[in-house]
């Protein structure tokens, strides 16, 4: 099947379960969950007058009966529920809609939202249209459908789809994505990377574990994409130097490997390394209410890119043995590079200096707010500082040259940011529906199974699953439902949460399933059962260490500070 043809039956699948939910009768389990959603945003009066105190007295067993009392009860739905508060719905005394007719638009929206993320979901993985615009949607579909509204938090959505494409922690991203612009303008990456190589000592096994620690560093703040294709030119370099054919050696091929799979772990170790950290900050923020900073991601990402990294070379060594190879004529190349790169350059200095401060912001930042008692300091006012800094800090002031200019920052991956953006309404569009509810309720058989299981299998289920899809659509598909199983089984649902999200950076058997992965595979040095025989090694290690450090992290994870 050619990709025309998969993208075509993508679209027409995608629309075909998205009219045949959208005219689905409302099932009654949506209806009850409809009505908690609805009495959840009804004042003490409301609740009193169907004879309770809270939402959750309603049972499915109760429902029928405070159903028929509802139809009774004449209600105000508030315009804008961000100015009447959280509890809007109040008793009318004239005109005004029926409490029993609102369970209904609730549990309808719960439906047509299911319909959104279904249709959404199937674009993603087939890239149908695409993934960017894919990521629009909900700013199109919930007006539409009269689940929310574009200026004010209306019912039965509850929440502004626009504000979330401009989330916090979009800006956070944005000034990661600058950051690296600014290092790609400059070569500063490539600085780095020639510096700490020519002060290798020059052995196959040493210089195959610089590249991937100078990799995996970088990745930590580059897009993995951009690193492995900057670090792959300089591998291919040491290996034309080798003597005794490196080609065609292991050497090469564990090499090849080496850079790919560490820019990918890398990625992991920061919160803007790789878009599913971020993504997953920004649905702990939106549904979970706890924030996750920079700082406090390197306690959960660091270890799991510290363990992943030697474990991960010992593989590529034990499963491809290195030969005898002299690489030591590679350290003159390197020399050589970095000699032509001459001595620092302003732009160079600048973006040195500017990401060391911001670096150094961001991991002691609650210190910071304490210390100057600045309370309204967060990764994005840092981040966008760092910004500004890249913008007003010159080159060449005579010149008006600063460090960055537009025609730079047309470069970074806006899409990406616009993929965020769709997830997150999407995420919320779920949970405040009541629809994030309703997919928990039909998930009760995991009450059953033990946590440890659960989570093995939301690991296991990530890192198969990016093979073949985009990591970032995939988390931004998959985070809402691990939070709704998270609420059935009555575990901590970040906890599932960070398992999806660190799962989805951990693909390692396709060429396909990461650009790092199709970059050094186009090296010519590699070969698929090359890749899938390593890979099927690191993607088992990578679950089963995953799964272990976040079992015990369960009770650790609540660092994030709400």
């Amino acid at each position: 099947m050619n990709g025309i043809n998969y993208k075509l039956y993508g679209f027409i699948s995608g629309v075909f379960f998205f009219v045949l939910i959208i005219v689905a009768p409302v099932p009654k389990t949506m209806l009850y969950i409809g009505s908690k959603t609805v009495l959840s945003h009804a004042d003490n009066h409301v609740l009193q007058n169907i004879g309770i105190k809270k939402a959750s007295d309603i049972t499915k067993e109760n429902f029928i009966i405070f159903s028929k009392k509802s139809k009774n009860v004449l209600v105000k739905v508030p315009k804008n529920f961000s100015k009447t508060g959280y509890k809007g719905i109040k008793l009318s005394k004239g005109k005004g809609k029926r409490l029993s007719d609102l369970f209904y638009i609730q549990a309808n929206a719960i439906k047509m939202t299911i319909a959104i993320a279904v249709l959404m979901a199937i674009f993603w993985i087939t890239e149908a249209i695409p993934i960017p615009i894919t990521s629009l949607l909900p700013l199109l579909l919930f007006p539409v459908l009269n689940i929310s509204n574009l200026k004010y938090i209306s019912f039965p959505g509850f929440f502004n789809p626009a504000h979330l494409y401009m989330h916090y922690l979009i800006i956070l991203f944005l000034a990661g994505f600058t950051i690296a612009e600014a290092m790609k303008k400059w070569n500063l990456h490539r600085r780095i990377s020639l510096f700490f190589l020519s002060k290798t000592d020059f052995t196959p096994y040493k210089i195959i574990f610089s590249f991937m620690l100078i990799t995996a560093f970088l990745s930590m703040f580059i897009s993995n994409t951009a690193t492995t294709a900057m670090m792959l030119p300089i591998g291919l370099g040491i290996i034309a130097t080798a003597t005794n054919n490196a080609g065609k050696s292991n050497f090469g091929k564990v090499l090849m490997l080496g850079i790919a799979y560490s820019a990918s772990i890398g990625g992991v170790g920061t919160l803007i390394g790789t878009p599913p950290n971020v993504v997953l900050a920004g649905f702990a923020d939106t549904l979970l209410g706890v924030k996750i900073t920079f700082g406090n991601w390197l306690l959960i990402g660091l270890p799991i890119t510290i363990i992943m990294l030697p474990v991960t070379f010992m593989i590529l060594i034990k499963l491809f043995p290195i030969e005898k190879v002299d690489v030591t004529g590679g350290r003159n190349r390197i020399k050589s590079e970095l000699g032509k790169m001459g001595k620092f350059s302003r732009g160079e200095k600048n973006t040195l200096i500017i990401f060391i401060i911001v670096a150094l912001i961001w991991i002691f930042e609650k210190n910071i707010k304490d210390l100057f008692h600045l309370p309204w300091v967060n990764d994005a006012v840092v981040g966008v500082f760092a910004i500004l800094l890249f913008y007003i800090i010159p080159v060449d002031f005579k010149k008006w040259e600063f460090t960055l200019d537009w025609n730079s920052n047309k470069k970074l991956p806006w899409g990406t940011l616009l993929l965020f953006g769709g997830g997150l309404a999407l995420g919320t569009g779920l949970d405040k529906t009541g629809a994030a509810s309703y997919i928990a309720q039909s998930l009760t058989s995991f009450n059953s199974v033990s946590f440890l299981i659960v989570l093995l299998s939301t690991v296991f289920l990530m890192v198969f699953l990016t093979e073949i899809t985009s990591n970032t659509a995939s988390t931004n598909m998959m985070l809402p439902i691990l939070f709704s199983i998270g609420l059935t089984t009555a575990h901590n649902p970040l906890v599932l949460m960070t398992a999806g999200a660190i799962g989805a950076s951990m693909a390692f058997m396709l060429p396909v399933a990461t650009p790092p992965n199709a970059l050094v595979f186009g090296s010519g040095y590699i070969k698929i059962k090359d890749m899938m025989k390593a890979g099927i090694f690191l993607n088992f290690i990578s679950i089963l260490l995953i799964t272990i450090l976040l079992y015990f992290y369960k009770f650790y994870i609540p660092v994030f500070s709400k």
